[in-house]
C-alpha cells in the first residue's frame, strides 16, 4: 500500500472517530433538550411558606407621603382609606420568568381601584355565584363592567370580600419590561407594579398569595448546556483542523506519489536498458533492486536509506548499454579483449550517472559493484570496507539472482547451492556481515 493510500486510510478512521464523538455529543444534547423542554413547561408556583431564592416576590405598600389617602364622598355613612401597594417580583434564576401571575386571596372587605402595569383577573362570590372578569384598570369604560361594582365620581370601586380573589397578569407587551423577565445575573431582573385599594381600616391583608410563573430556560445555559457549548466548539475545531490538515497532506501526498511514480517509471526504463540487450538478464535490475532493498531493511537503515538503495541498485548495470550486445550474450566464452570491454560497463555506468547528484551513492553503486572483499574485484581493486557499503549490498543482490536464474551454459541453482557459494564465498567475494543478513531473508524471496 502506498503513502498516500496509507494516509487516506487514516484520515477516514480520523473522520469516523470524530463523527463517532459528534454522534455522542449530539445524543447527550438531545436528551438535554428534553429535559429543558419538560424543565420549561413546568408551572411554579411561590406562596409565603416558600424558602426558594431562585425567584422571590415581596408585597408591601410604597412608603411615600402621598401614597394613602381617604375618600368621604364614596358612601353616605362612612369614609373609606385608599392605600398604594407594591409587589416587587425578584428573578434570580437561570432562566427568563414567563407567563408569571400574582394571585391574592381577600380576606377582609374592600375596594379594588387600580392596578398596573398589567391586567387584573377579579374573581367575585355574590350569592354564591362566581364573576369573572379580566380588566385593564388603567383603561377602560364603565359600560363594559360585568362584576359589581361603584362608580365615586371618577373613582371606580371594585367591592370584594372574604373568599374573593384577584389574579394580577403581569404586562406582556415588552414595554413595561413585566414579561418575559430576565434573570438577575444578566441584568436588573426585577419588576414592580402597583395596587390601589380601599377599605375602612386603610390596610388591606396580602398575606395570603401565591406567584405562579414558568422559567424559560436556554439550551446553552447553565453547566450542562455550557459543558455541550464547549464540547461542540471544542468538536468543530478539531474538526476543521483535521480536514484542513487532512487536505493539506492528501494533495501534498497526492503531487508526491505522483513524483515519486514518475521517478520509479524513470528508473524502470533506466533498468530495463540496463538489461535489453542481454535477454538472459530480462527484469535482473529490479529483481537485484529488490533484494538489495530487503538488505538494507533488514539491516536496520531508515525508510529514506531503503529507498535510496533501492534505486541505485535498479540501475546499477546502467553502463551496459554501452557494451556490444553480441558480447552481452557470449557469456563465459569470452576473450581477454571482450572481458575488459564487460568490465568497462561499471566506469561507463559511472560517467553517465555522475550528475545525478540527487541520488546519494548513485555512482558509487554503479563503479563498484564487483569489488571484491578481498580486493580482488574490479575496477579498482577495493578491499573490505574500503569498498563502499552500497556497492557490497549490491554485490550480494546481484550475485544471487545471476546464481537463481538459468543461463544457456549453466542451469539456476537451487537455494541449498546458492547457501553454500556464499558460505565458501563471504570475507573472499563477498561481505561476511552482509551475507549474514542475506541468508537470514533469503527464505522470504519468492522466485
Amino acid at each position: 500500500m502506498n503513502r498516500l493510500k496509507a494516509i487516506k486510510n487514516i484520515v477516514k478512521k480520523i473522520i469516523i472517530v470524530l463523527i463517532s464523538f459528534l454522534v455522542i455529543i449530539v445524543g447527550g444534547f438531545i436528551v438535554h433538550i428534553i429535559k429543558v423542554n419538560e424543565y420549561n413547561a413546568t408551572e411554579r408556583k411561590i406562596t409565603p411558606e416558600s424558602t426558594t431564592t431562585d425567584v422571590m416576590i415581596d408585597i408591601h405598600p410604597r412608603g411615600q407621603v402621598t401614597d394613602k389617602w381617604e375618600k368621604d364622598n364614596a358612601f353616605p355613612d362612612k369614609i373609606i382609606y385608599a392605600r398604594i401597594y407594591e409587589a416587587t417580583v425578584n428573578n434570580n434564576s437561570d432562566g427568563i420568568m414567563t407567563d408569571w401571575n400574582i394571585r391574592i386571596n381577600i380576606n377582609d372587605d374592600c375596594f379594588l381601584n387600580n392596578a398596573w402595569c398589567g391586567k387584573m383577573e377579579v374573581h367575585q362570590f355574590v350569592e354564591g355565584e362566581e364573576k369573572v372578569q379580566l380588566i385593564d384598570l388603567r383603561d377602560y369604560e364603565e359600560k363594559d363592567i360585568k362584576i359589581d361594582h361603584y362608580m365615586a365620581g371618577q373613582d371606580l370601586l371594585i367591592p370584594l370580600s372574604k373568599g374573593d380573589y384577584v389574579i394580577y397578569r403581569a404586562d406582556d407587551t415588552g414595554i413595561s419590561g413585566e414579561s418575559p423577565l430576565g434573570s438577575s445575573k444578566t441584568g436588573s431582573g426585577q419588576a414592580n407594579t402597583g395596587f390601589i385599594f380601599y377599605s375602612e381600616s386603610g390596610e388591606v391583608d396580602f398575606s395570603d398569595y401565591s406567584l405562579n410563573y414558568f422559567i424559560h430556560k436556554s439550551y446553552t445555559a447553565g453547566t450542562e448546556g455550557l459543558i455541550f457549548l464547549t464540547l461542540f466548539i471544542i468538536w468543530l475545531t478539531v474538526f476543521a483542523f483535521a480536514v484542513v490538515i487532512s487536505v493539506l497532506v492528501i494533495h501534498f501526498e497526492g503531487r508526491l506519489f505522483g513524483r515519486n511514480r514518475l521517478v520509479e517509471e524513470a528508473f524502470r526504463i533506466c533498468a530495463v536498458l540496463s538489461d535489453v540487450k542481454d535477454s538472459y538478464s530480462k527484469g535482473h535490475s529490479k529483481r537485484v533492486a529488490e533484494y538489495a532493498r530487503m538488505i538494507a531493511e533488514e539491516m536496520g537503515m531508515d525508510k529514506s536509506d531503503c529507498e535510496n538503495v533501492y534505486y541505485v541498485a535498479m540501475i546499477h548495470n546502467i553502463g551496459n548499454y554501452y557494451i556490444p550486445e553480441q558480447i552481452l550474450r557470449k557469456g563465459d566464452n569470452l576473450s581477454p579483449e571482450e572481458l575488459e570491454i564487460v568490465k568497462s560497463h561499471t566506469s561507463k555506468g559511472a560517467e553517465l550517472l555522475e550528475y545525478m547528484e540527487s541520488l546519494p551513492h548513485v555512482v558509487e553503486g554503479a563503479l563498484y559493484h564487483h569489488e571484491k572483499y578481498d580486493g580482488s574485484g574490479y575496477p579498482s581493486g577495493l578491499k573490505g570496507d574500503v569498498i563502499p557499503l552500497i556497492a557490497r549490498i549490491i554485490a550480494v543482490a546481484d550475485a544471487f539472482d545471476s546464481m537463481v536464474m538459468e543461463r544457456p551454459y549453466r542451469s539456476g541453482l537451487t537455494m541449498n547451492q546458492i547457501r553454500q557459494v556464499f558460505t565458501e564465498d563471504e570475507g573472499k567475494q563477498f561481505d561476511p556481515v552482509i551475507v549474514g543478513v542475506f541468508l537470514s531473508v533469503m527464505e522470504k524471496i519468492e522466485l
